[in-house]
């Protein structure tokens, strides 16, 4: 019992490590062939290829399975997390861009808006003096 304790904690800590493998199953590496289970394949412990049944495996199996999960979403919500990041930054950097071409087109339309102005009051003049100089030739 002890020693199946020891063979958990080292699977637990080499799964939270990253290391998803388990290398023997707690019964097997027993030096006394009486009620030894024979070793599993790594397809059958590690979820890949042909699994048993949940209820079929060891606890071992089955705390190795959970904490595979758990690394798995562990991943999964780190990833998550940086797809929303580079989604918040490239919408931030969306966001200052738009307000300079914003703050750009502002000083445009002032720009235009100015020389309108001035060719307004410049057309007025020359209709004034056109006004006048047909005045001046009756």
């Amino acid at each position: 019992m002890e020693q199946e304790d020891e063979e958990l904690a080292s699977t637990r800590l080499s799964l939270e490590l990253g290391n998803v493998g388990i290398q023997s199953s707690p019964c097997s590496s027993s030096s006394s062939g009486a009620g030894q289970q024979p070793p599993q394949s790594s397809a059958a412990v590690t979820g890949y290829g042909l699994s048993r049944p949940r209820h079929m495996l060891t606890e071992a199996e089955k705390e190795a399975k959970r904490l595979r999960r758990v690394l798995a979403n562990r991943e999964s919500a780190r990833q998550t997390i940086l797809r929303r990041q580079a989604i918040r930054d490239e919408l931030a950097r969306k966001v200052a861009d738009l307000a300079s071409q914003n703050e750009n087109m502002k000083k445009e339309k002032d720009m235009v808006l100015e020389q309108y102005l001035t060719l307004k009051e410049t057309n007025k003049q020359l209709k004034q003096q056109a006004h006048h100089l047909s005045l001046s030739f009756l």
